[in-house]
């Protein structure tokens, strides 16, 4: 098996809030979370190289729910041999899964610590971050 052309470095955790709702009361209430994701790319002029940061915000927009929760992970990518629309790609599909990774274990960490029910990620289609 070869080693990609596009690789990953150092994931890395760039922001963590977390909320409880003292007043929360889980009986009659909605409590699917709602969860938003933002992708941002800052791709270097001179190199091969990019830093991506997956932001998600949960309940954000939300009252009746018991936790808001803003979670920001990020990493350096570098690529050889490929032409823009492959990496572009990459960065906006391959980048973010991996990313999403990385967050699920401390979304869980977090909500785990609470007084409510562990949060899992899902899996995740990032195919709107391509449009």
């Amino acid at each position: 098996m070869k080693k990609s052309n596009f690789q990953f470095f150092n994931p890395y955790l760039t922001e963590l809030q977390f909320q409880t709702n003292p007043t929360f009361n889980g009986s009659g209430s909605n409590t699917d979370i709602e969860a938003a994701f933002q992708l941002h790319i800052k791709k270097s002029k001179e190199q091969n190289a990019a830093n991506v940061e997956l932001e998600l915000n949960a309940n954000i927009e939300k009252e009746e729910v018991p936790f808001k929760l803003i979670a920001k992970v990020a990493a350096d990518f570098r690529w050889e041999d490929l032409d823009d629309k492959a990496v572009d790609a990459m960065l906006r599909l391959n980048a973010p899964a991996l990313l999403l990774g990385y967050m699920r274990p401390i979304v869980a960490n977090i909500t785990n610590s609470s007084a409510f029910p562990v949060y899992n990620l899902p899996f995740m289609d990032f195919r709107s971050f391509s449009e």
